[in-house]
């Protein structure tokens, strides 16, 4: 009996791993970690990366150190340079969101600013006007927002798509605002995302620009040009 459970002992003793194999790297596991640095860029917060295994995955263009939204398949590239750029510093874990750059551009279509503002994870904020051109054949049902027409007379200078009369160009603009600044539903929380049908329901050709509506610090209102704010989630449950 001795014998036996001498032997029984050593056989466990020969099958047990070392620590080496118990304590194995993602690499040699098949794992990999989300990479959250790209080129000088500070690292982006988590479930952000720009690695196949992060949530959350963003472009890196590492010669300029800026991180962008990915480019949907078979979608074109966006004229404006710095188009859909993530804007340092601005993501908010409170509230789950951050903000990107949407500079004017002429020929930005609304199909593609779609593709381009829904991902997996994150989409549009409701705190996000839209200012649309060209060809709009149902303005009338635009839910109202408006810039002053100096601003946006600037903004069509800059993009080089004033077309003559910058103040005609200006008036011919449609605005499109998910839930308009200081409404009840804003105040209740409800709609954080923007409504796609809504944007379209115009039937414009192209999206100039955008602006994004918000409070500072000091709660006074505050409004910025030439970005949209996005609203990101995970998916699983909370443990």
């Amino acid at each position: 009996m001795r014998l036996a459970g001498g032997l029984l002992l050593l056989l466990l003793l020969l099958t047990i791993p070392d620590d080496g194999a118990l304590s194995a790297s993602p690499a040699a596991a098949g794992g990999e970690r989300c990479r959250r640095q790209c080129g000088g860029l500070d690292a982006v917060p988590y479930p952000f990366g720009f690695s196949g295994s992060c949530p959350i995955k963003l472009a890196c263009n590492e010669s300029g150190s800026t991180a962008a939204l990915i480019l949907p398949d078979n979608a074109a590239a966006d004229t404006a340079a710095e188009s859909y750029t993530v804007v340092a510093s601005s993501f908010n874990r409170t509230a789950s969101t951050f903000v990107v750059s949407l500079p004017p551009a002429c020929n930005r279509t609304v199909a593609g600013a779609r593709r381009r503002l829904s991902g997996a994870n994150y989409g549009l904020s409701s705190r996000t006007g839209m200012f649309l051109r060209g060809g709009c054949r149902n303005a009338t049902g635009a839910t109202a927002c408006s810039v002053p027409a100096e601003v946006m007379s600037k903004m069509l200078r800059t993009a080089q798509c004033a077309g003559g009369d910058e103040a005609a160009s200006a008036s011919s603009l449609t605005c499109i605002a998910s839930i308009p600044p200081n409404s009840t539903a804003e105040a209740r929380g409800v709609g954080m995302f923007a409504r796609w049908d809504t944007v379209e329901e115009p039937r414009c050709d192209n999206l100039l620009t955008s602006a994004f509506y918000g409070e500072t610090p000091e709660g006074v209102f505050a409004l910025e040009l030439a970005v949209a704010e996005l609203g990101w989630w995970v998916n699983g449950s909370c443990a």
